[in-house]
């Protein structure tokens, strides 16, 4: 069974909302993606920014974003930011199977952060990670390095 929400849960669900929003320019950006017809004329009607800020905040824990909205900015991102994390989080809680470490976890952290370091000296040419791109891809890699820390990390606990 999986484990209820925690305080800590919430807080890391809307931060990495905001951290996808981010990802595809902003609440302006998002909302253009999560545009939804007009009821009355039927044309295309930008989501409400307020409402997308509401879900990044943590002051207003009353709203999460609805996953069909997650997975249409996850698409537009081409990062599962937060659906990674709540499959993550299955493993974490200790309702998937865990297995012992072994020599295999440290290729796997080996070459995540290889590609880590690979995408950060591509970045970095002008001296800065200052580009949208540059951050997406740099994020992805940090994500992709977190997820095999936190795969060994359930296991040695």
């Amino acid at each position: 069974m999986i484990a209820p929400f925690t305080d800590i849960d919430e807080r890391a669900l809307k931060t990495l909302t905001g951290e996808l929003v981010s990802a595809v320019g902003g609440t302006s950006a998002a909302s253009k993606i999560l545009w939804r017809p007009d009821p009355a004329s039927g044309r295309p009607k930008d989501f409400s920014e307020a409402r997308i800020s509401g879900y990044c905040t943590i002051s207003d824990m009353e709203r999460s974003m609805p996953i069909r909205q997650v997975t249409r900015l996850e698409v537009a991102a081409q990062l599962p930011l937060v659906s990674r994390w709540m499959a993550d989080r299955i493993v974490r809680d200790g309702s998937a199977p865990r297995g012992l470490a072994c020599a295999q976890d440290l290729c796997r952290i080996v070459r995540e952060t290889s590609d880590l370091n690979g995408v950060l000296s591509d970045a970095v040419t002008d001296g800065y990670v200052n580009t949208a791109a540059e951050k997406a891809a740099v994020r992805a890699a940090i994500v992709d390095l977190r997820k095999e820390l936190d795969a060994l990390e359930a296991k040695v606990v």
